[in-house]
């Protein structure tokens, strides 16, 4: 199985907010946004910090990732990557693809970094487990409460 990445351009904003829509829609998050307002956001990432990577298998696009290098709170010294949103299309799931683009990120995109961080939705439950499944350990939770 051969992946590569490839950076995201403003000419993939539509893609890129579409697979933002499933993904918002598969890990049941709160988020109200459409795909314009999804299109402007992934557009104002990529003006940012923020990295964008689409996950090619031969010239499909079949998925995306999008993350910030980031100083380690405790060691300064140290780089660490936040991965905010990680998304492989349904079709593609279940076939080791999202585990073999990680794999291909921490091989090239985080050779450098020592500790890399996501946040899961506690409504995402196949996501944790994916997560899980990936290396990944809880660390923490953040709780909340809405008036």
């Amino acid at each position: 199985m051969t992946l590569r990445l490839k950076s995201a351009r403003n000419e993939d904003l539509q893609i890129l907010a579409e697979m933002n829509k499933q993904l918002i829609e598969d890990e049941k998050s709160s988020n109200t946004m459409g795909m314009n307002e999804l299109e402007k956001r992934m557009s104002e990432f990529l003006k940012s910090a923020w990295e964008i990577d689409l996950i090619m298998k031969e010239e499909k696009i079949i998925g995306y990732t999008l993350y910030q290098y980031q100083k380690d709170s405790i060691n300064r010294t140290e780089k660490r990557v936040y991965i905010r949103q990680y998304f492989i299309r349904r079709e593609y799931r279940k076939k080791g693809y999202g585990t073999a683009g990680i794999e291909l990120l921490k091989k090239t995109r985080f050779r450098e970094v020592k500790k890399i961080e996501i946040d899961v939705l506690e409504t995402n439950p196949e996501g944790k487990h994916f997560w899980d499944s990936a290396g990944f350990k809880p660390y923490y939770t953040n709780m909340r409460i809405e008036n």
